[in-house]
């Protein structure tokens, strides 16, 4: 499998890797599939497709388990938000039925212009202090602060000093290399084979304004799609073990990603 770890080569390759994914049969099948008869039914068919998608598209698309992870999630909460007062058809409409395709984007700035109004996009970004690695999420294009990485590495037992010499992104360790994820599409719908030296998952707040007016949480599927989801009912995150997305006003971590 190669992966994009250049620019350079991002820039030669995206315009390929796109024609690959349209060639492909699109995701609405296998999310239909999911809605039809669960999460966990694997049919030869489904397994060949993303199978498919993960050799041809690399680092560029999620993997057939973070994408079944996310499934499972999305779906989990869906259940929970039927069983709410009576929504619209538009707020409870099935997986299959909420791919966005988009131009291709490696920032969540990028990705934000290119979405529809009242759809937010969940960015994600790999951090390190000292020899800790995390992953930061949350809504919209906000960046990381000095007081939010404080507060992490108090709830971490870090020193102070870890914070002055944090890194951001590839500086932290490489998505593609820690990952297998290109930069532009670090999620936290991570497989358990790819959280090797992962030290904690923090949810941030994001800023209350955003998070108001915001109808949907765009999820990245692959660097030419989004998933969104209902911003106030679905996670944009895998539940710890005890079943409760992590949220709050302050970042929260949790090391159940380890």
């Amino acid at each position: 499998m190669q992966y994009l770890s250049s620019p350079v080569h991002v820039k030669q390759n995206l315009h390929r890797l796109e024609e690959v994914l349209y060639d492909l049969p699109p995701l609405e099948g296998v999310f239909l599939h999911w809605h039809t008869y669960g999460v966990t039914s694997m049919t030869p068919g489904v397994i060949s497709l993303l199978s498919r998608r993960r050799h041809l598209l690399g680092a560029a698309t999620l993997s057939g388990a973070s994408l079944q992870l996310l499934a499972a999630c999305a779906t989990d909460a869906l259940r929970r938000l039927q069983r709410q007062k009576a929504r619209s058809s538009w707020e409870s409409r099935p997986l299959h039925a909420r791919v966005v395709r988009h131009d291709c984007s490696l920032s969540a700035v990028e990705t934000q212009a290119l979405l529809p109004s009242g759809v937010l996009v969940q960015k994600t970004v790999s951090v390190a202090l000292d020899d800790t690695l995390l992953l930061c999420t949350g809504i919209g294009t906000q960046t990381l602060k000095r007081w939010q990485l404080q507060a992490v590495a108090a709830a971490l037992a870090l020193s102070r000093r870890s914070v002055k010499a944090c890194h951001l992104n590839a500086e932290a360790c490489g998505s593609v290399e820690a990952f297998a994820m290109q930069p532009g599409m670090v999620s936290p719908f991570l497989h358990p084979s790819s959280r090797k030296g992962l030290a904690a998952l923090v949810l941030l707040p994001g800023p209350r304004r955003e998070e108001e007016q915001a109808q949907e949480v765009a999820v990245s599927l692959s660097l030419w799609e989004r998933h969104p989801r209902q911003s106030r009912w679905c996670p944009l995150t895998p539940a710890p073990a005890g079943g409760r997305p992590l949220a709050g006003s302050e970042p929260h971590a949790s090391g159940e990603a380890a």
